[in-house]
Protein backbone atom coordinates (compact mmCIF):
# COMPACT_ATOMS: atom_id res chain seq x y z
CA UNK A 1 0.00 0.00 0.00
CA UNK A 2 3.41 2.36 0.38
CA UNK A 3 4.28 4.43 3.81
CA UNK A 4 4.13 2.75 6.92
CA UNK A 5 2.75 -1.14 6.31
CA UNK A 6 -0.68 -1.99 6.80
CA UNK A 7 -1.48 -4.86 8.91
CA UNK A 8 -4.81 -6.42 8.83
CA UNK A 9 -7.11 -9.17 10.61
CA UNK A 10 -9.28 -10.97 7.81
CA UNK A 11 -11.95 -13.05 9.82
CA UNK A 12 -15.13 -13.61 9.73
CA UNK A 13 -17.68 -17.09 10.55
CA UNK A 14 -17.29 -20.45 9.29
CA UNK A 15 -17.65 -20.50 5.58
CA UNK A 16 -18.46 -16.98 5.07
CA UNK A 17 -15.72 -16.47 2.91
CA UNK A 18 -12.47 -15.04 5.14
CA UNK A 19 -10.13 -17.32 3.28
CA UNK A 20 -10.96 -15.89 -0.73
CA UNK A 21 -11.12 -12.28 1.29
CA UNK A 22 -7.62 -13.01 2.28
CA UNK A 23 -6.46 -14.46 -1.00
CA UNK A 24 -7.84 -11.31 -2.78
CA UNK A 25 -5.33 -9.16 -0.28
CA UNK A 26 -2.43 -11.72 -1.29
CA UNK A 27 -2.89 -11.52 -4.57
CA UNK A 28 -2.81 -7.19 -4.49
CA UNK A 29 0.94 -7.96 -2.37
CA UNK A 30 -0.06 -8.37 1.14
CA UNK A 31 2.03 -10.89 2.97
CA UNK A 32 -0.43 -13.78 4.71
CA UNK A 33 -0.39 -15.90 7.62
CA UNK A 34 -3.54 -18.59 8.30
CA UNK A 35 -3.70 -19.04 11.80
CA UNK A 36 -5.97 -22.71 11.50
CA UNK A 37 -2.52 -23.48 9.62
CA UNK A 38 -0.89 -22.07 12.50
CA UNK A 39 -2.89 -24.18 14.61
CA UNK A 40 -2.64 -27.45 12.39
CA UNK A 41 1.49 -26.83 12.66
CA UNK A 42 0.90 -26.72 16.48
CA UNK A 43 -1.39 -29.87 16.59
CA UNK A 44 1.29 -32.08 15.49
CA UNK A 45 3.39 -31.25 17.93
CA UNK A 46 3.99 -34.29 20.02
CA UNK A 47 4.14 -32.26 23.34
CA UNK A 48 0.75 -30.58 22.38
CA UNK A 49 -0.85 -33.96 21.32
CA UNK A 50 0.03 -34.94 24.87
CA UNK A 51 -1.02 -32.44 26.46
CA UNK A 52 -4.74 -32.42 24.52
CA UNK A 53 -4.83 -36.18 24.73
CA UNK A 54 -4.43 -36.03 28.91
CA UNK A 55 -6.69 -33.23 28.87
CA UNK A 56 -9.61 -34.66 26.98
CA UNK A 57 -8.93 -38.49 27.03
CA UNK A 58 -11.56 -39.08 29.96
CA UNK A 59 -14.55 -37.11 28.16
CA UNK A 60 -13.89 -38.52 25.04
CA UNK A 61 -13.97 -41.85 26.21
CA UNK A 62 -17.90 -41.09 27.58
CA UNK A 63 -18.64 -39.85 23.92
CA UNK A 64 -17.10 -42.80 22.15
CA UNK A 65 -14.49 -40.52 20.45
CA UNK A 66 -10.93 -41.41 19.52
CA UNK A 67 -8.57 -38.42 19.21
CA UNK A 68 -5.50 -40.53 18.56
CA UNK A 69 -5.15 -42.03 14.70
CA UNK A 70 -3.38 -45.20 14.54
CA UNK A 71 0.17 -43.33 13.63
CA UNK A 72 -0.04 -41.40 16.39
CA UNK A 73 -1.30 -38.12 15.41
CA UNK A 74 -4.30 -36.43 16.48
CA UNK A 75 -7.53 -36.71 15.01
CA UNK A 76 -8.62 -32.82 14.81
CA UNK A 77 -11.75 -33.49 13.24
CA UNK A 78 -12.71 -35.69 16.04
CA UNK A 79 -10.85 -33.15 18.59
CA UNK A 80 -13.31 -30.72 16.70
CA UNK A 81 -16.38 -32.83 17.25
CA UNK A 82 -15.45 -33.30 20.98
CA UNK A 83 -14.35 -29.17 21.53
CA UNK A 84 -17.44 -27.70 19.61
CA UNK A 85 -20.08 -29.71 22.06
CA UNK A 86 -19.77 -27.68 25.08
CA UNK A 87 -18.12 -24.34 25.53
CA UNK A 88 -15.99 -25.22 28.40
CA UNK A 89 -14.20 -27.84 26.13
CA UNK A 90 -13.41 -25.19 23.59
CA UNK A 91 -11.99 -22.79 26.68
CA UNK A 92 -9.76 -25.87 28.10
CA UNK A 93 -8.41 -26.82 24.51
CA UNK A 94 -7.99 -22.95 23.84
CA UNK A 95 -6.27 -22.15 27.00
CA UNK A 96 -3.37 -25.19 25.55
CA UNK A 97 -3.17 -23.78 22.16
CA UNK A 98 -3.67 -20.00 22.09
CA UNK A 99 -0.82 -18.92 23.76
CA UNK A 100 1.72 -20.48 21.29
CA UNK A 101 -0.68 -19.39 18.36
CA UNK A 102 -0.87 -15.97 19.29
CA UNK A 103 3.16 -15.91 19.88
CA UNK A 104 3.45 -17.26 16.13
CA UNK A 105 0.68 -14.35 14.75
CA UNK A 106 2.66 -11.17 16.83
CA UNK A 107 6.39 -12.81 15.06
CA UNK A 108 5.02 -12.52 12.06
CA UNK A 109 3.34 -9.40 12.24
CA UNK A 110 6.57 -8.11 13.89
CA UNK A 111 8.93 -9.37 10.73
CA UNK A 112 6.11 -7.30 8.47
CA UNK A 113 6.43 -4.65 9.96
CA UNK A 114 9.93 -4.58 10.30
CA UNK A 115 10.45 -5.43 6.24
CA UNK A 116 7.87 -2.68 5.36
CA UNK A 117 5.40 -5.36 4.35
CA UNK A 118 1.93 -5.08 4.21
CA UNK A 119 0.29 -8.03 6.04
CA UNK A 120 -2.94 -10.13 6.69
CA UNK A 121 -3.65 -12.38 9.35
CA UNK A 122 -6.15 -14.62 8.35
CA UNK A 123 -8.15 -15.74 11.88
CA UNK A 124 -11.47 -16.41 13.44
CA UNK A 125 -10.28 -16.46 16.92
CA UNK A 126 -8.02 -13.36 16.79
CA UNK A 127 -10.19 -11.37 19.32
CA UNK A 128 -9.19 -13.93 22.05
CA UNK A 129 -5.48 -13.19 21.67
CA UNK A 130 -3.25 -10.25 22.52
CA UNK A 131 -2.16 -10.21 18.93
CA UNK A 132 -5.23 -8.32 17.87
CA UNK A 133 -3.59 -5.42 18.88
CA UNK A 134 -1.15 -5.24 16.50
CA UNK A 135 -3.37 -5.11 13.25
CA UNK A 136 -4.61 -1.83 12.05
CA UNK A 137 -7.92 -2.90 11.16
CA UNK A 138 -10.24 -5.98 11.02
CA UNK A 139 -11.92 -7.14 8.14
CA UNK A 140 -14.93 -9.26 9.09
CA UNK A 141 -16.21 -11.30 6.28
CA UNK A 142 -19.89 -12.00 6.50
CA UNK A 143 -22.63 -13.85 4.15
CA UNK A 144 -25.87 -15.21 4.72
CA UNK A 145 -26.70 -18.68 7.04
CA UNK A 146 -27.45 -20.91 4.51
CA UNK A 147 -24.79 -19.67 2.08
CA UNK A 148 -22.45 -20.50 4.76
CA UNK A 149 -24.45 -23.59 5.79
CA UNK A 150 -24.30 -25.25 2.24
CA UNK A 151 -20.40 -23.81 1.78
CA UNK A 152 -19.75 -25.59 4.79
CA UNK A 153 -21.27 -29.01 3.90
CA UNK A 154 -19.89 -28.86 0.50
CA UNK A 155 -16.22 -28.19 1.55
CA UNK A 156 -16.18 -30.41 4.59
CA UNK A 157 -18.26 -33.01 3.93
CA UNK A 158 -19.60 -32.73 8.35
CA UNK A 159 -22.70 -34.11 9.39
CA UNK A 160 -25.44 -30.31 9.64
CA UNK A 161 -25.11 -31.20 13.80
CA UNK A 162 -22.06 -30.32 13.82
CA UNK A 163 -21.74 -27.39 11.81
CA UNK A 164 -24.22 -26.18 13.03
CA UNK A 165 -22.75 -26.05 16.74
CA UNK A 166 -19.67 -24.81 14.89
CA UNK A 167 -22.04 -21.92 14.04
CA UNK A 168 -23.51 -21.44 17.15
CA UNK A 169 -20.71 -21.06 18.89
CA UNK A 170 -19.72 -18.55 16.47
CA UNK A 171 -23.04 -16.59 16.66
CA UNK A 172 -21.48 -13.41 18.41
CA UNK A 173 -18.24 -13.01 16.47
CA UNK A 174 -18.66 -9.59 15.09
CA UNK A 175 -19.91 -8.19 18.15
CA UNK A 176 -16.88 -9.58 19.94
CA UNK A 177 -14.29 -7.91 17.21
CA UNK A 178 -16.13 -4.44 17.66
CA UNK A 179 -15.54 -4.80 21.41
CA UNK A 180 -11.65 -5.52 20.69
CA UNK A 181 -10.90 -2.19 20.00
CA UNK A 182 -9.81 -2.38 16.80
CA UNK A 183 -11.81 -0.95 13.49
CA UNK A 184 -14.23 -3.31 12.51
CA UNK A 185 -15.10 -3.40 8.83
CA UNK A 186 -18.64 -5.63 7.50
CA UNK A 187 -18.16 -6.88 4.17
CA UNK A 188 -20.38 -9.00 2.26
CA UNK A 189 -20.00 -11.90 0.50
CA UNK A 190 -22.81 -13.74 -1.46
CA UNK A 191 -20.60 -16.19 -3.17
CA UNK A 192 -19.64 -13.89 -6.45
CA UNK A 193 -16.06 -13.42 -6.55
CA UNK A 194 -16.00 -10.71 -8.56
CA UNK A 195 -18.37 -9.03 -5.91
CA UNK A 196 -16.43 -9.81 -2.72
CA UNK A 197 -13.12 -8.44 -5.01
CA UNK A 198 -15.24 -4.78 -4.79
CA UNK A 199 -16.22 -4.96 -1.68
CA UNK A 200 -12.81 -5.28 -0.75
CA UNK A 201 -11.74 -2.54 -3.00
CA UNK A 202 -14.20 -0.39 -1.40
CA UNK A 203 -13.57 -1.40 2.12
CA UNK A 204 -10.17 -0.97 1.93
CA UNK A 205 -10.21 2.68 0.67
CA UNK A 206 -12.73 3.26 3.88
CA UNK A 207 -9.37 1.68 5.97
CA UNK A 208 -7.10 4.09 3.79
CA UNK A 209 -9.00 6.91 4.42
CA UNK A 210 -9.24 6.57 8.23
CA UNK A 211 -5.42 5.61 8.22
CA UNK A 212 -5.02 9.22 6.77
CA UNK A 213 -7.31 10.72 9.50
CA UNK A 214 -9.90 11.52 6.84
CA UNK A 215 -13.61 10.56 7.00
Amino acid sequence: MGGIPLILCVTGKMAAGKNAASEILSAKGFAAVDADSVVHEILGDSSVVERIVGEFSADAEKRGIRLVRPDGSLDRRSLGALVFSEKAFLSRQEAIVLPEVDRRLRAFASGCRARGQDAVINATVLHKIGCIAECDAVIFVDAPFFVRLLRARRRDALPFRRILARFWAQRNLFSKYKKSNADTYRVKNTGDLRVLERNIAECMEKIERAKRGEK
